[in-house]
C-alpha cells in the first residue's frame, strides 16, 4: 500500500536542527568551538579566517585577532563566575581547564550569542565564559581592491612578459606603494600629530608619483586617514589623539595582513612579515583549554582549526567535537547532548553512528546498540520507519495512521514490525495524534468508534468496478451537487405526476420512463449520501440497484432482454466487450467531450480504436465541430438572428441522434433477479471503464434533477450543467470554391477533455493537442481548425486515456506513461480572449512541436536499426 501525499496545507516545520560549523545547535568543546570561530561570517563573503595575534595589543587582558584576509580584529576576552571557588577560578584562568569535569578536563561550552559582530558562550560545568567582539577593518577592503586595479604584483609571469617585449602592465609596483603607506603611518604616529613639514606630503613629488601616484584610490586611503588635499598639491596631516594612535595602529596592521595576503603571488620574497606576527593557537590553547587527548596521539602541537589534518568532520561537529577528538570524549559528548537535548537524540545518534562506522570503533558501537536496546533511535531508523510504512517524509500523521490500520485490518502477520516504526515516526515528529492513537491502544481488540468518527466513510467494491465507488464518492465531495442531492424532491419515484411535460436534456427529449429511471437512481443516490454521512461503520455497500443504475445504460438492459430469448445466453460471457460505437451517453449531438487523437494517428486508425470498444472518445474529430444538421455559423450570421434558418437548425437539432440511454416503455418491468443477474454480467463479464459510467449517471442526474439556477446570462441551467459544462469556440478556416477565404465559427458545450497520455508528455502537452492549431478535411478541401475556451466550468474534469492504437501490431495496448499533475493548472493561454494576442507564439509552439515529433520518430528508428545508424554516420 503506497501513501500519497494528499492536499492538506503542508504540516508545520519540525524543529529538526542542521548540521553546520556555526555556533548554532549542540554546546561545544573547545576546540569546536574555535572551529566554529574561524568559520564565523554572519553576512559576509565566506571564507576561513586565517587569525595573527596582533603586535601592539599583546599585554592587556584581552587576545586581539587579526585575520589575513578579511582584516576584522577578533577581541577575546574570559571570565570565571565569582561564585566558583577562587582555586578553581585560579587554574581555569591560567590553564584552560575546566577542573569540574573531571572526565576529560574540557568545557562544555554554550553559546548564547551569535551575531555579526559579537559571541558569548558559557560552560554549564564551571562558568567559564567567553566573549567575542569583532571590529570592522578601518580600511575598507575595496579601497585595497581599487589599489591593486591600478598597480601591478611582480609576478614570475609578468617578468616573462617584459622579458619578450610584452608588458601592458601598471608602472606602480603595489609593494611599493604599501611600503610608502606603512612609513607615511608610521611617521605620522611618531610626530603624535605636531606641526611638521615632513608630515605634510607632496603628491608631485618624485617619490609620490613613482610608488604611489595620485588617483582615486590613493586619494580614499589618504581621507580615511584624515588628511585633507591643500592647493591641489599637498596632503595636510590630522591632528590625533590617543584614540586616533591606536587607530592608526590598526591602520599598520590592515597593510602588512593585505602584504602578505597578496606575496604568495609575487617573484621575490615579500613574507618577512610574517616573522613579525605570531599564530594565536598557542596563546589560545591555555586560554580556551583546546588540548585534548587525540585518537592516535598523532601531534603535540596545538591546535589549529585551519590544519588540513584536522578538517571539521560534520558528524562530530554535530556532537560539538573535532575529528580526531579519542572516543572517549566522544562518548561522554553524546551522553551530555542527549541529557540537555533529549528531544534531539535521534540527530545525535545518528552521528556517533557514522563516526563508528568510519572509524569502526568497537566502543562506539557498543553505545549505538546500548542507546537502540534502550529505544532510542536514529535519523536512518526513521527513514527505515517510513520505508516500511512505504510512505514518504512529507505524508500527514493522519495518512500514517490510516496506513497503519489498513495493515491491521489486513492481518499481516508482520503488524509488529508497522507498529515500531509508526511508533517511531511519532516520537521523532513529536505527534500529538499519533501518541493518542497509541495510548487508545492502536491495535484490532481496541474500539475504534471515536477514532473513526470524523473520517471518511469506504464503500466496499462491488466486483471489479472500483472505479464506480471512486465516482460515487467523488460526487459526493462535490458540496453543490450533495446538496442538491439531499434536497432533491424524490416522492414521485414510481409514477410521475399527471402535469409532467417532456423536456430536453443533452440535446433529446427526454421520456417519461426515462425520467421515472433516473428519478429511481436519484433515490437511491440519495440514501447512500446520507449513509455516508450518518454511518458508524468504516465501510458501507453500495445497493445493487444503484450500481446496475450507474453501469447499465439503456440499450444494454434492452439487449440483455433480448438475449434471454435467444437459445445462446451470452451473459456470463467473460470475453464479452461493450461496443462503444453504439448511440448511448457518451455520444450526444452536442458535444460532452473534447478529444483530439494525437497527430500521429490517422482518421481510421482513431476509427478502429473506437470500434473495439475500448476507448471511451466521444465521437471523431469532425463531430466536434460539425453542427447537427452539417452546416457551420458563418460570420455574418450573428447570434441574434431569429430568422427560419435558425428555427431549422432547432428543429434539426432536436431530432438528433439522442444523448443518454433510450429505455423501453416496460423497462421498470425488470424484475429484481433480471436487473441482478444483468448487473452481474456487467460486473463480472463486461469490460467498462469510467468514462462510459459517468456519462450514464450524469445523465441521469440531469433527467432527475429539477433544481435549475441562473447562469452568468440570467439564463435558468440544470446544477450539472453549471458545474461541469464549458464552452469552446471553433474557427474553421478554409478557401472555397471560388479561392475566397471563409471563417465558420461553432460554439458547442463539454463537460470533460480527454487527455492521450505517452512518454515524455506532460498534461500541458496532452491538452495542447485539444487546443492546438489543426488540418481537418472540409467538403473536399484542407481546412485549418482552431479551438478556444470561452467559459470554463466549475469543476474541470480531465479524463487520461491510457487505451492506445499500435499501428505496428494493429494492436491495442494500455499506456502507463507517468503523468504529472501540478496543485494548479493554467488555462489562460487556451482562453478565447488569448487567441489573438498569442497567436504567433501558438504558431512557432506548434512548429517546434511537429519538428520535435519528427526528430523523435527519426531517433525511434534508428534506435530500432543499427545498420541505419552505421550508414548514417559514414554518409557523414
Amino acid at each position: 500500500m503506497a501513501i500519497q501525499q494528499d492536499s492538506k496545507p503542508a504540516l508545520p516545520p519540525r524543529p529538526i536542527v542542521t548540521n553546520d560549523s556555526g555556533f548554532s545547535g549542540c554546546a561545544k568543546t573547545p576546540p569546536s568551538w574555535l572551529t566554529a570561530l574561524v568559520h564565523h561570517n554572519e553576512g559576509d563573503k565566506k571564507h576561513v579566517h586565517e587569525f595573527f595575534l596582533s603586535k601592539y595589543f599583546t599585554n592587556g587582558p584581552e587576545t586581539v585577532l587579526i585575520c589575513k584576509k578579511c582584516h576584522k580584529r577578533f577581541i577575546l576576552t574570559t571570565s570565571i563566575s565569582t561564585t566558583t571557588d577562587d582555586s578553581i577560578s585560579q587554574i581555569n584562568v591560567e590553564h584552560g581547564m575546566c577542573v569540574v569535569n573531571n572526565e576529560n578536563y574540557l568545557h562544555h561550552l554554550h553559546t548564547t550569542i551569535s551575531t555579526k559582530s559579537n559571541i558569548a558562550s558559557q560552560c554549564c560545568y564551571c562558568s567559564f565564559t567567553v566573549n567575542v567582539v569583532i571590529h570592522e577593518p578601518y580600511i575598507d577592503n575595496q579601497i585595497f581592491d581599487d589599489l591593486q586595479k591600478t598597480r601591478h604584483i611582480p609576478t614570475y609571469s609578468s617578468i616573462a612578459r617584459k622579458t619578450n617585449g610584452v608588458d601592458n602592465e601598471p608602472l606602480i609596483n603595489l609593494f611599493d606603494t604599501f611600503e610608502m603607506f606603512s612609513k607615511i603611518v608610521d611617521n605620522l604616529i611618531k610626530f603624535d600629530g605636531t606641526e611638521n613639514q615632513k608630515s605634510r606630503i607632496n603628491i608631485n613629488s618624485k617619490v609620490f608619483t613613482q610608488k604611489i601616484v595620485f588617483d582615486s584610490a590613493s586619494k580614499a586611503f589618504f581621507d580615511k586617514l584624515g588628511y585633507e588635499l591643500a592647493d591641489d598639491q599637498f596632503f595636510d596631516p590630522p591632528s590625533l589623539t590617543k584614540d586616533d594612535i591606536i587607530k592608526l595602529q590598526h591602520v599598520l596592521e590592515e597593510i602588512d595582513m593585505k602584504t602578505m595576503e597578496i606575496s604568495e603571488k609575487a617573484s621575490k620574497d615579500y613574507n618577512k612579515l610574517y616573522e613579525l606576527y605570531e599564530k594565536p593557537y598557542k596563546k589560545l590553547e591555555s586560554i580556551l583549554g583546546t588540548k585534548y587527548e587525540q585518537k592516535q596521539h598523532r601531534t603535540s602541537s596545538p591546535f589549529d582549526p585551519t590544519n588540513a589534518t584536522r578538517s571539521p568532520s560534520l558528524s562530530c561537529t554535530t556532537l560539538g567535537c573535532v575529528s580526531d577528538m579519542d572516543d572517549k570524549i566522544l562518548e561522554w559528548a553524546y551522553t551530555k547532548a542527549i541529557e540537555e537535548s533529549p528531544e534531539k537524540i535521534p540527530e545525535y545518534l545518528q552521528s556517533i553512528f557514522e563516526v563508528s562506522k568510519e572509524r569502526n570503533s568497537e566502543s562506539l558501537q557498543q553505545l549505538v546498540a546500548v542507546q537502540k536496546s534502550l529505544g532510542n533511535y536514529s535519523k536512518d531508523d526513521v527513514m527505515e520507519a517510513y520505508k516500511t510504512m512505504n510512505a514518504n517524509p512529507n505524508v500527514s500523521d493522519q495518512q500514517l495512521i490510516d496506513a497503519y490500520v489498513y495493515y491491521q485490518n489486513d492481518g499481516t502477520s508482520a503488524i509488529t514490525k508497522y507498529r515500531d516504526a509508526l511508533s517511531i515516526i511519532g516520537k521523532y515528529r513529536r505527534s500529538e495524534l499519533i501518541s493518542n492513537f497509541f495510548s487508545a491502544g492502536g491495535s484490532n481488540e481496541v474500539d475504534m468508534t471515536d477514532y473513526f468518527s470524523d473520517m471518511p466513510v469506504g464503500l466496499d467494491n462491488i466486483g471489479n468496478t472500483c472505479y464506480l465507488n471512486s465516482l460515487l464518492q467523488y460526487y459526493f465531495t462535490i458540496r453543490n451537487l450533495r446538496e442538491a442531492v439531499l434536497s432533491a424532491d424524490t416522492s414521485s419515484v414510481n409514477g410521475l405526476d399527471n402535469n409532467w411535460e417532456s423536456f430536453t436534456s443533452g440535446g433529446r427529449k427526454v421520456s417519461k420512463s426515462e425520467v421515472e429511471r433516473a428519478k429511481k437512481f436519484l433515490s437511491l443516490l440519495r440514501n447512500l449520501f446520507i449513509e455516508l454521512m450518518h454511518t458508524s461503520q468504516k465501510s458501507i455497500a453500495p445497493d445493487t440497484d444503484l450500481a446496475y443504475l450507474a453501469l447499465v445504460n439503456a440499450k444494454n438492459d434492452d439487449e440483455y432482454k433480448e438475449t434471454t430469448k435467444s437459445p445462446m445466453d451470452t451473459s456470463t460471457n467473460s470475453d464479452m466487450v461493450m461496443d462503444d460505437s453504439s448511440p448511448g451517453p457518451s455520444a450526444p449531438a452536442t458535444a460532452s467531450a473534447m478529444n483530439f487523437s494525437d497527430s500521429s494517428s490517422s482518421p481510421a486508425e482513431v476509427e478502429e480504436v473506437l470500434m473495439s470498444g475500448v476507448s471511451p472518445n466521444c465521437a471523431d474529430q469532425e463531430s466536434l465541430f460539425r453542427s447537427t444538421n452539417g452546416q457551420y455559423q458563418t460570420e455574418n450570421e450573428t447570434s441574434n438572428s431569429h430568422s427560419l434558418k435558425g428555427k431549422e437548425k432547432e428543429d434539426n437539432f432536436s431530432t438528433a441522434k439522442p444523448y443518454g440511454p433510450e429505455l423501453p416503455d416496460d423497462s421498470l418491468t425488470t424484475t429484481k433477479e433480471d436487473k441482478i443477474k444483468t448487473a452481474s454480467s456487467m460486473l463480472f463479464g463486461k469490460q467498462q471503464d469510467v468514462t462510459e459510467c459517468m456519462d450514464n449517471v450524469m445523465f441521469q442526474l440531469q433527467a432527475a434533477l429539477k433544481v435549475t439556477i441562473p447562469d452568468q446570462n440570467g439564463e435558468q441551467q440544470n446544477i450539472v450543467e453549471s458545474l461541469f459544462y464549458g464552452q469552446t469556440r471553433q474557427f474553421l478556416n478554409y478557401k472555397d470554391n471560388t479561392g475566397e477565404p471563409v471563417q465558420n465559427i461553432k460554439e458547442e458545450q463539454f463537460n470533460h477533455l480527454i487527455v492521450v497520455v505517452s512518454e515524455g508528455r506532460d498534461l500541458y502537452d496532452g491538452l495542447d493537442v485539444c487546443f492546438d492549431t489543426s488540418t481537418v478535411e472540409f467538403d473536399g478541401t484542407q481546412a485549418q481548425r482552431d479551438v478556444t475556451l470561452t467559459r470554463i466550468p466549475p469543476i474541470l474534469q480531465i479524463q487520461v486515456q491510457r487505451v492506445q492504437f499500435d499501428r505496428s501490431t494493429s494492436n491495442v495496448y494500455k499506456s502507463n506513461a507517468y503523468l504529472r499533475l501540478e496543485p494548479a493548472i493554467y488555462l489562460d493561454r487556451y482562453l478565447d480572449k488569448n487567441r489573438l494576442p498569442l497567436q504567433e507564439r501558438r504558431k512557432r509552439a506548434h512548429e517546434m512541436k511537429q519538428q520535435i515529433e519528427l526528430l523523435q520518430t527519426e531517433l525511434g528508428d534508428l534506435t530500432q536499426d543499427k545498420v541505419n545508424i552505421r550508414v548514417l554516420i559514414a554518409n557523414r
